[in-house]
């Protein structure tokens, strides 16, 4: 297993995307990858390919039928949500409600809010961790591993303190609350998702698959064992090794963290399983 600064802030991402989506990164990302070596005790990732500096990279794919849309059920006297380019003061200070006491200042990127939050969650959807573009702030504090290169390495059970407090974050978060300001910045997030040229699925679909992603994470009890055949910490499992970045970073929070986000994630996903959809006009 490899990991990053600039991954370790991922848990929030997952947190925020589901809230925002009405789904997951959470739960992704801080500080860029640091060119030196790293020191003994500390996990960082490999370089993987860049990505494309644009929020919206088109992607061409023709679906046989457009793809059902969630029902956006709009209450008496309500105003839509602003115009896109222009959202983002309202989308941020509205995911600001969604924890007490301004809690979320800490974790929130206030630049192309929507933007930001669709391209994790498409990424999630994959399976990925977004690199660039993130719309969280990093979690403080290096990744801690025990043990050396004779005796062995451990992801070191301190780690999982660093997540405790997102976790809990989003643990508290209202889902009936979430779900409604899902509905409402819907016809935001879809059109953001329309920019990545995505054709086959609407974007209910990518928050319900981001999920999936997730919940899907083995449950890993006892020490995780790591290599380091180079620079770079792996997991010594090949299986775990192989698994796709988001189900990673729920090993390296920790089975109790882990639990609580599977538990409100299963909770939201139920809710969203519930919203009526329609069809889209061919």
């Amino acid at each position: 297993m490899s990991e990053q600064q600039s991954r370790q802030g991922w848990i929030i991402g997952i947190i925020v995307v589901v809230v925002v989506a009405a789904a997951a990164y959470w739960l992704w990302t801080g500080e860029e990858k640091k060119k030196e070596v790293p020191a003994t005790g500390v996990i960082q990732e490999p370089q993987t390919a860049p990505e494309s500096e644009a929020l919206a990279e088109p992607e061409s794919q023709e679906p046989a039928q457009p793809p059902a849309e969630p029902v956006i059920e709009e209450e008496p006297g309500t105003e839509p949500p602003p115009p896109l380019n222009e959202s983002d003061k309202a989308a941020y200070d509205e995911l600001m409600t969604l924890a007490p006491d301004g809690a979320l200042s800490r974790w929130l990127v206030s630049d192309e809010v929507v933007r930001k939050w669709v391209a994790a969650a498409n990424a999630a959807s994959r399976g990925d961790l977004i690199h660039k573009h993130r719309p969280l702030k990093t979690i403080r504090g290096p990744i801690k591993v025990t043990g050396s290169s004779t005796e062995g390495y451990q992801l070191s059970t301190d780690n999982y303190r660093r997540y405790d407090q997102p976790v809990r974050l989003f643990a508290l978060v209202n889902t009936d609350t979430a779900i409604k300001m899902y509905q409402y910045w819907y016809p935001r997030l879809a059109q953001a998702y329309s920019e990545l040229g995505i054709r086959n699925k609407s974007f209910h679909q990518v928050v319900i698959g981001a999920i999936d992603n997730v919940l899907a994470a083995p449950e890993v009890e006892g020490p995780i064992q790591l290599i380091r055949p180079s620079v770079y910490y792996k997991f010594a499992d090949p299986k775990l090794e192989k698994l796709p970045g988001v189900q990673k970073l729920m090993i390296r929070m920790g089975p109790d963290n882990a639990a609580r986000v599977k538990e409100k994630l299963k909770e939201i996903r139920e809710k969203l399983e519930e919203m009526p959809v329609q069809e889209q006009p061919q």
